[in-house]
């Protein structure tokens, strides 16, 4: 059983790729030179700015005193302090994120061919300068001193907005059509006017 690390570079200039990475070993050097397990290509990760190590039972993460710091899952390591590693826990390094799963099988360790691949592919990523071949570009950043940076910003999935509120106005009652009176209705109303004013008649006489 060993280590999975999945990286994606903030510094790509597109939709980034993810590289993964499989160990098995007890410690895994996270940083900017050649002979790093992790190699990340940009000044803002130290040579060697962190590891990962097996201690006691489980894994631990431990910034390597680097110039610009490591998160784990947005909270700043102090560095040489281990911080314990959790499955899922995200590390933040010079730029680049790591997602960490623990006591995976894995079958074949991460050669240090790959391990450089991976670099060149991220710093294309990154929008390499054309002039210059990666290779010389790599070499370069691999070498070089630490820049000191501000962490970038952690991105995030923007909320869901809920959707509006809506108010239902109240059923209406339907209109009932008035439908015109046939003739039967309209005999039937004629009479009964008689009647009534045959009866108004016959009471007035009457009073006399």
């Amino acid at each position: 059983m060993g280590v999975r690390i999945a990286v994606q570079s903030l510094w790509a200039k597109e939709e980034p790729s993810t590289f993964i990475y499989e160990f098995a070993q007890s410690r895994i050097v996270i940083g900017r030179s050649r002979s790093a397990d992790v190699q990340l290509p940009h000044l803002a990760v130290s040579s060697t700015h962190a590891s990962i190590r097996i201690e006691d039972t489980g894994y631990v993460l431990i910034d390597e005193g680097s110039t610009n710091g490591t998160r784990v899952n947005e909270t700043p390591v102090v560095a040489g302090r281990p911080k314990t590693l959790r499955t899922q826990d995200t590390i933040d390094i010079g730029g680049y994120q790591l997602i960490i799963d623990l006591g995976v099988p894995v079958a074949q360790t991460i050669s240090a061919r790959l391990t450089t691949e991976y670099a060149r592919k991220m710093l294309e990523e990154q929008d390499a300068d054309q002039q210059t071949s990666v290779e010389a570009q790599l070499e370069t950043i691999q070498s070089g001193a630490d820049q000191s940076v501000e962490l970038l910003p952690i991105p995030k999935a923007s909320p869901t907005n809920p959707p509006p509120r809506t108010s239902t106005p109240p059923p209406q009652r339907p209109v009932q059509e008035r439908t015109p009176m046939g003739t039967s209705e309209l005999v039937v109303y004629l009479l009964a006017g008689l009647l009534l004013a045959a009866s108004v008649a016959v009471m007035f006489f009457l009073t006399r």
